[in-house]
């Protein structure tokens, strides 16, 4: 339910002996909506409790039951003195993907000695997009000779803040595939990128396909999904004037703002230096230039020969500009002065998900604010993508409430920065009010997202115990 409706509801329902009773602070928010989260991620909102007494309170109650939401640290203790502020801190971290709406709800309670305030707080949010990064998804390793070894490494990025576990991955060698850990191992260190390798050596004549399912897990107590990988190759016993693999990759999932690479390996296989072009994608391209290659080395390599036997390799990516399918291909041509040719047709293809920075919470209830105060909190600006951050524009908003922020020009990736939002409740401000903002920033690529981020609260008057103004 939308805080604002929630706020008039229980307003309307509230007998007149309850706004007889005092309140002892003010507390807010009452309501957040953290919004979409990255699966592990985590976000963290700080609920401030303002003491409006002459006394000291003391607080019970506000915990959670540790699944998606948890609330530790802050400045609140057992107590709080008289005019003094302090803040719990609610975090959430979404154990799924699935993008369903999560919720949670806690009861604060805040007592003088004589009379009690409670105050329930709630909080959704929703979890989606992969723990870590992880390419290709699908590999067609292409036509292979019998006997001979194709390897694909499948890179991984953690892009969390805690160690991340695998498990499974494997595949039965029968069909001619098999993987090992690579630079992975069994575990990956948070920031850190790794990659697995994944074998193809066919051992007959033939296309043969294979899937697995690498696990990824993390937290205490450790939560995860399941990352499936399918892979194809086609066993052959003779090849052209070179061998190409692979021939076609799905990225998979990329979070907006990312690019992710892919080498493509070719070797000379004849007798005589071998002449190669093309194989690369227009900036002006269908898909908005999200694909592109480049030469990557290899020993006996330039930008437009391969020696007798070298194997060179082109860097393929994806930067995901928008939320959509990415389709793309491109050919390589290889020919010899005596006018033997070949053509290497591949194929691309991803998706793109996620938002061009996190931004957290989307939309926050500040609760009731007696007039003559006021009441705030903070959101977070996470740069999740691999470039900066760039342009801050928005963000703003009018009288009764206020904005600030101390987000740089340039925020680098993995950086984060913080909004400001609060509600000064005068005399003008009485009863609800509601309002939002936009806030924009562009990725260095020239990706520009809008987040909208609405805010509520409830100004009121000090009401004496008699139950008159």
């Amino acid at each position: 339910m939308h805080p604002s409706f929630r706020l008039l509801l229980l307003a309307l329902a509230m007998p007149l002996a309850a706004f007889a009773q005092p309140k002892l602070a003010n507390i807010g928010p009452v309501f957040i909506d953290y919004g979409p989260v990255r699966m592990g991620d985590r976000v963290t909102v700080p609920v401030t409790v303002r003491n409006l007494t002459a006394g000291t309170i003391s607080f019970s109650g506000g915990g959670l039951s540790g699944g998606h939401f948890t609330t530790s640290g802050g400045t609140c203790s057992g107590s709080l003195a008289a005019g003094a502020t302090c803040e719990f801190r609610y975090t959430f971290r979404p154990k799924t993907d699935s993008g369903l709406e999560l919720a949670e709800s806690t009861t604060l309670g805040v007592f003088d000695g004589t009379t009690a305030q409670l105050v329930e707080l709630n909080f959704v949010g929703s979890g989606f997009e992969s723990i870590v990064d992880m390419t290709p998804r699908s590999v067609d390793f292409g036509n292979t000779l019998i006997g001979e070894t194709v390897t694909v490494p499948v890179t991984v990025t953690n892009p969390t803040t805690e160690t991340v576990f695998f498990s499974g991955g494997g595949i039965s060698p029968g069909a001619g595939f098999s993987a090992n850990g690579g630079t992975c191992g069994s575990s990956l260190a948070a920031g850190a990128t790794c990659q697995f390798n994944y074998f193809f050596t066919p051992n007959a004549l033939g296309t043969v396909n294979a899937n697995t399912s690498m696990g990824v897990s993390t937290g205490s107590p450790l939560f995860g999904q399941a990352m499936p990988l399918s892979f194809t190759g086609t066993g052959v016993d003779t090849v052209g004037l070179v061998s190409i693999r692979p021939v076609g990759v799905d990225f998979g999932p990329i979070r907006l703002g990312t690019r992710m690479t892919v080498p493509v390996l070719f070797t000379n296989r004849s007798a005589v230096t071998t002449n190669f072009s093309g194989g690369g994608f227009s900036e002006q391209n269908s898909d908005g230039g999200a694909f592109s290659g480049g030469l990557g080395g290899g020993v006996g390599c330039t930008a437009s020969t391969v020696a007798v036997g070298a194997t060179c390799s082109v860097l393929y990516r994806l930067r995901a500009r928008e939320l959509r399918s990415y389709a793309g291909s491109t050919s390589l041509g290889f020919f010899q002065s005596g006018g033997a040719s070949q053509s290497a047709p591949l194929s691309f293809s991803g998706r793109g998900v996620g938002t061009i920075g996190q931004v957290a919470a989307k939309e926050i209830d500040l609760g009731e604010v007696k007039i003559g105060t006021s009441q705030s909190t903070r959101i977070t600006v996470k740069n999740t993508t691999d470039l900066d951050l760039v342009g801050f524009v928005g963000g703003n908003l009018l009288s009764p409430f206020t904005s600030s922020n101390n987000c740089p020009s340039t925020l680098a990736p993995g950086a984060s920065c913080e909004f400001t939002f609060g509600f000064n409740a005068t005399a003008n401000s009485e009863g609800l009010r509601e309002t939002q903002t936009a806030l924009s920033f562009t990725n260095a690529d020239g990706v520009q997202p809008v987040h909208i981020i609405r805010i509520s609260a409830f100004g009121y008057v000090k009401v004496f115990g008699d139950g008159f103004e």
